[in-house]
């Protein structure tokens, strides 16, 4: 049973920040170096500046982007720049957003501090593989902040129409904050303060599990944070202190918003790469089609889009761009292939994914690419159309272009306690960073 509390948030202070959406950042892991010179640029007070610090000459254990980012966390509290909420609250998030082809959407969810749990307690379950870089980068920045600045999205299965009334309520009065982001997405908070909705609130989610959505690294670097703190306490260890909590937003698996897009493949520097002889060997598990492509670029997208769904309902399909105006869609022949390229012990459902048939049979079998680097390197987008820019530009030599992995199949391999391949899924759209922060002593 997962224990949801709320918290006193720190949050910007508007009567300090009149434009709040300058302050504002994506999560730093879907970020360009250009991007963070942006937002840098941006305000003084961008929070990308806490989330993701410059590494500067003669940095060390004594002085280091980590530090850096605790003392400015200090000083803006310092300057009233961030300011704690006086009530504990759950905090209400929605996104208003549009796709194309789909039209508009909106998703909403409850920021909330969960508390941690061991990871064969089947109450927060995860579905992607983490790495150790990530995950030591988020642990530095927790011990040297000791708060949860970004929240870890989660999805659980719920259908309370109480909570939904409550929500609507709440959505009904003004929010504590509203504005878009650079990509035209709208982001709204609200404070829900009231005992009786929290208390609705807190048996409704503790009853189901949580499934990590994004944020597996976070969440992994904040028990290891949590198992420092209560080695070093020993016999003086607290119970209710905040390291054993961390941030979560909290979304209803039944909401007509939850967005999943697919990962694409871009593949560059392959060593004595030639078209001819990939597909050649790709014809012994594949059936390859080539498709010509309209000269519109803004019809190209659809086009694949549609024909990959329609091949997809047949089996699993891919489409591979190396440039020009033709695609070559890829039939897989025989799922079974699969068996003698399974991993000890895993399921049926995690080896016949689209995602691991990509990484296992095309990228490591049929192109030779290899986790260390060797064979070339890899590169993910989840825009199409990005990636076919990126194959006409010369800075990759082909894309492969997917379907996204379904929310049944996040769910079904994260009770099943296994693993995806890196970059499986690419929930839309992130949660933004600066809304607010959990402090450790909440």
């Amino acid at each position: 049973m997962a224990c949801v509390l709320p918290f006193r948030g720190l949050r910007y202070n508007p009567q300090k920040v009149s434009d709040l959406a300058s302050v504002m950042s994506l999560p730093y892991d879907v970020l360009s170096e250009k991007d963070r010179e942006d937002l840098y640029q941006a305000n003084p007070y961008n929070f990308i500046r806490l989330i993701w610090g410059k590494d500067l000459p003669g940095d060390g254990p004594q002085e280091n982007k980590y530090l850096r980012a605790a003392r400015l966390l200090q000083e803006w509290q310092q300057k009233a720049i961030l300011q704690r909420d006086k009530e504990k609250a759950f905090y209400l998030y929605a996104q208003d957003f549009a796709l194309p082809g789909q039209g508009e959407k909106s998703r909403r969810g409850i920021v909330v501090r969960v508390k941690l749990e061991d990871l064969d307690s089947h109450t927060i379950l995860r579905h992607e593989a983490t790495f150790a870089g990530p995950k030591a980068d988020r642990l530095n920045l927790i011990r040297a902040t000791r708060a949860n600045l970004d929240c870890i999205f989660t999805i659980c299965d719920s259908r309370n129409s109480k909570v939904s009334a409550i929500l609507d309520e709440r959505m009904s009065q003004s929010p504590l904050l509203d504005i878009r982001d650079r990509g035209g997405v709208r982001h709204r908070l609200w404070a829900l303060k009231e005992m009786a909705d929290q208390e609705l609130i807190r048996k409704e989610v503790a009853d189901r599990p949580l499934f990590i959505a994004d944020g597996h690294h976070r969440y992994e670097a904040a028990r290891l944070y949590r198992h420092e703190m209560m080695s070093q306490e020993g016999e003086m260890k607290k119970e209710d202190a905040g390291y054993h909590y961390a941030m979560m937003m909290v979304i209803d698996m039944e909401d007509p918003g939850l967005v999943i897009l697919p990962t694409h493949r871009l593949v560059g520097g392959i060593p004595g790469w030639d078209l001819s002889g990939f597909l050649t060997r790709a014809n012994e598990v594949f059936s390859v089609k080539e498709i010509k492509l309209l000269s519109a670029k803004q019809e190209r997208q659809r086009i694949i889009s549609d024909r990959l769904e329609k091949n997809g309902g047949l089996g699993h399909s891919f489409a591979l761009y190396v440039g020009g105006d033709s695609v070559f869609f890829l039939g897989l022949k025989d799922e079974h292939i699969m068996d003698s390229l399974a991993k000890k012990g895993e399921s049926e459902a995690l080896r016949k994914l689209d995602v691991t048939i990509m990484d296992r049979l095309i990228l490591n079998r049929l192109l030779g690419y290899q986790e260390s680097g060797k064979g070339g390197r890899i590169g993910y987008t989840p825009n199409m159309e990005e990636a076919l820019r990126q194959v006409e530009d010369g800075i990759y030599d082909l894309a492969f272009l997917l379907k996204p992995t379904s929310l049944q199949e996040v769910k079904s391999i994260s009770l099943a306690g296994e693993r995806m391949p890196q970059k499986s899924t690419y929930f839309y759209p992130k949660l933004l960073s600066g809304l607010v922060i959990h402090p450790h002593d909440s």
